[in-house]
């Protein structure tokens, strides 16, 4: 994608103060969204490059993710934002779930919302603040996790009912980002102090616990070809740790730059190959520069008298 494209396309209704939570591409569309709930679902096809669906949502979203299979889903969540599921093909046919008729013309889009779990013991209303969510299933669009301020991780399933079918308050610290496992009944989040957890989603429980990290982990991302979980975090890291019973920190790169976000690539195969013949092969390239390097004498100094 050119420079051009993406300025004119995708920065040019995007205020400066305005901070992106979502962005998704793939050969067709672009997705992005900011804080302020302006959402851009923009074809990238050289023949279709003026299609675009603006939708406006309400300000303060904190997450935004598209559906890894059926890309005219989205699913968003903030502060005091409920969890909500928009089908970009019933936007653009002004169908919504909502009764009325002044809630379907305003939330055209909307086919489902969340609603808040119940008071607590003293009758006071939970505060709501999603700091992030997933899809659960690729092939599905029913089932979602989120994660919140107030480190509750919840499941969802629009199928059910409104509020969540599972809430559990794990740790005593916000969930910064979270993602799915190998399979759906698995995820990781970090927290804010750089707790990496790996959590059953059926009960609750805490699997275990990933270890090395000196700095808040900002971003998460699975392998699921090799295995492995790769994390980026403040102290400037990227680490990849193997997924399993070990937890076992595979390698890290110091990568200079803030670091906010890590996507892995699994179209090349094998992410990281075995430790001991990339040691090997660094040594004999090392071995053949020294070889080949002249040998320098050092010049004769004149002593004046």
């Amino acid at each position: 994608m050119s420079q051009e494209f993406f300025e004119a396309q995708v920065t040019s209704e995007h205020k400066s103060s305005a901070r992106f939570v979502g962005l998704f591409a793939n050969n067709s569309v672009l997705v992005t969204c900011t804080d302020k709930g302006i959402v851009r679902y923009q074809s990238i096809l050289e023949d279709k490059l003026s299609i675009e669906t603006t939708l406006t949502l309400a300000p303060d979203l904190c997450r935004l993710r598209v559906h890894p299979k059926e890309h005219h889903i989205l699913a968003c969540g903030g502060k005091e934002r409920e969890l909500s599921l928009w089908d970009i093909n019933s936007y653009k046919e002004g169908i919504c779930f909502m009764k009325t008729r002044k809630e379907r013309e305003s939330k055209a889009g909307l086919v489902w919302m969340s609603k808040n779990v119940s008071h607590d013991f003293l009758d006071l209303r939970i505060p709501v603040w999603i700091t992030d969510l997933q899809f659960l299933s690729e092939q599905e669009t029913t089932k979602l996790v989120v994660g919140t301020k107030y480190h509750q991780i919840r499941i969802y399933d629009t199928k059910a009912k409104r509020r969540p079918v599972s809430d559990y308050n794990i740790g005593n610290n916000p969930v910064v980002s979270l993602v799915t496992g190998r399979n759906s009944n698995e995820i990781f989040f970090t927290d804010t102090i750089g707790n990496v957890f790996s959590v059953e989603v059926r009960t609750g429980k805490i699997l275990g616990q990933f270890k090395g990290f000196s700095g808040s982990v900002t971003s998460l991302a699975v392998a699921n070809e090799s295995s492995l979980l790769a994390t980026v975090a403040m102290d400037r890291f990227l680490r990849i740790h193997e997924i399993g019973a070990s937890r076992k920190l595979v390698n890290k790169v110091y990568l200079k730059q803030r670091l906010t976000c890590v996507v892995v690539d699994e179209s090349e195969g094998k992410i990281i190959g075995d430790n001991k013949q990339d040691e090997e092969k660094y040594d004999s390239e090392e071995e053949k520069i020294w070889e080949n390097m002249e040998e320098v004498k050092p010049k004769k100094r004149k002593i004046k008298h």
